[in-house]
C-alpha cells in the first residue's frame, strides 16, 4: 500500500512538497526574498552624478525610482526555490512624509505562482561629488598653456575649445586668460593629455611639457603637469 503524501502544516495531499511543505506553506514559512529595511541614493547637487557602488557616476535619464529599485536589487537574496520572478518598484512617501519604496514580487515556488511585497524606506541625500568639491576649491593637476605663434588668440581659442568633448568640459576647473595667452586648468593630467593628443594629430603646433611644483617622491617625479602648446 503506497502512501499518500500530504504538506505537514496544512494537510493538502498529492502536491509537489518542498521538504515536508506544500509550495504555499513553504512560501509562508520561509523569507523568499530578502531587501533591506532602507538604502540610500546620494546625489551630487552640482552636476547631478550619482554614488553607485562606490564611486560618482554621471548618468543621464536615470530617474530616482531606477536608482532606488537597482540598489535594492543589488543587496536582495533570493531563495533557490523562487524561479520565473519578475519585481515591480512604486515610490510613495509614508505618513511621516518619509519616501519609502514598495516593490512586489512575483514568481514561482514548484508549480505555485505567489506574490510577494516589501517595504523599503529611502533616504535620499544631496552631497558633492569628488570633481566638483575639486572644482570648488581650485584643484588641479595639469595645465595647458594655449600660446599663439601668428595669427588671433581668439580664433586659436575657438579652435582649441571645438575639440572639448564632455569629459574634457566636466574636467576644467579653471580658466584663466592672459596678455600671453589662454591657460586651462584640468582636474586629471590624463584628460589634459589626450586633448592636446587629439589636437597635435590634426595640426602642426609646438608642444612642451614641464612641472610646476616639481619634486621626487618615492622615486617617482610628482608636480603640477604643464603643457605649453602654441598653435
Amino acid at each position: 500500500m503506497s502512501r499518500r503524501k500530504f504538506c505537514v502544516s496544512c494537510g493538502r495531499e498529492d502536491v509537489e512538497l518542498i521538504g515536508l511543505l506544500c509550495p504555499s506553506c513553504y512560501a509562508k514559512r520561509k523569507d523568499l526574498i530578502e531587501v533591506p529595511s532602507s538604502v540610500t541614493i546620494r546625489t551630487c547637487r552640482i552636476c547631478g552624478s550619482k554614488w553607485i557602488s562606490g564611486k560618482w557616476v554621471r548618468i543621464e535619464n536615470l530617474s530616482i525610482e531606477d536608482l532606488v529599485y537597482n540598489e535594492i536589487m543589488r543587496r536582495a537574496k533570493m531563495d533557490d526555490k523562487l524561479t520565473e520572478y519578475q519585481s515591480d518598484l512604486q515610490m510613495s512617501k509614508d505618513k511621516n512624509g518619509k519616501d519609502v519604496a514598495l516593490i512586489s514580487f512575483s514568481g514561482k515556488v514548484a508549480n505555485e505562482v505567489i506574490h510577494v511585497q516589501k517595504l523599503v524606506y529611502v533616504n535620499l541625500e544631496e552631497a558633492l561629488c569628488d570633481s566638483c568639491m575639486k572644482k570648488r576649491g581650485r584643484f588641479y593637476d595639469a595645465v595647458v598653456q594655449l600660446r599663439t605663434r601668428n595669427g588671433s588668440l581668439n580664433e586659436k581659442r575657438v579652435f582649441f575649445e571645438s575639440f572639448f568633448s564632455n569629459e574634457v568640459i566636466n574636467n576644467l576647473s579653471d580658466i584663466k586668460i592672459g596678455k600671453e595667452g589662454v591657460d586651462y586648468y584640468f582636474i586629471s593630467r590624463t584628460v589634459a593629455k589626450r586633448l592636446v593628443s587629439s589636437i597635435i594629430s590634426m595640426v602642426k603646433a609646438e608642444v612642451k611639457e614641464s612641472f610646476e611644483g616639481e619634486s621626487l617622491k618615492n622615486g617617482k617625479r610628482t608636480g603640477k603637469l604643464v603643457i605649453s602648446l602654441r598653435l
